[in-house]
């Protein structure tokens, strides 16, 4: 498989009219953002649900700079085109989650 391998996208407009791209990722992509280590910023970790806002560069292309400067919403917008690009990773996640929760 060669690098430029072009997986399934998902476009997004958020609130201003801007159109996003969700791209799917690679099994090592997917690997690698497991393996990350959580930083020590709360908004980083915590402000969207299945994902970190760090996270968000990699499925979009865009630049975490510019993420920071976008409305909540605007962000689970994001969130809901990488679920939509990445169904298998988002079902993986779930189940790594549920068992979690009920503890």
């Amino acid at each position: 498989m060669s690098e430029g391998t072009t997986g399934k996208s998902v476009i997004k407009t958020l609130g201003d009219g801007t159109r996003v791209c969700c791209m799917e990722l690679t099994v090592a992509q997917v690997r690698g953002l497991l393996q990350a280590t959580p930083g020590n910023d709360l908004i980083d970790e915590l402000l969207l649900e299945d994902v970190r806002l760090p996270d968000l560069p990699l499925f979009t292309g865009l630049k975490l700079v510019d993420l920071e400067q976008m409305l909540p919403s605007d962000l689970e917008v994001l969130v809901e085109g990488c679920k939509e690009a990445n169904p298998s990773f988002f079902r993986m996640l779930a189940k790594v989650a549920s068992p979690l929760k009920q503890a």
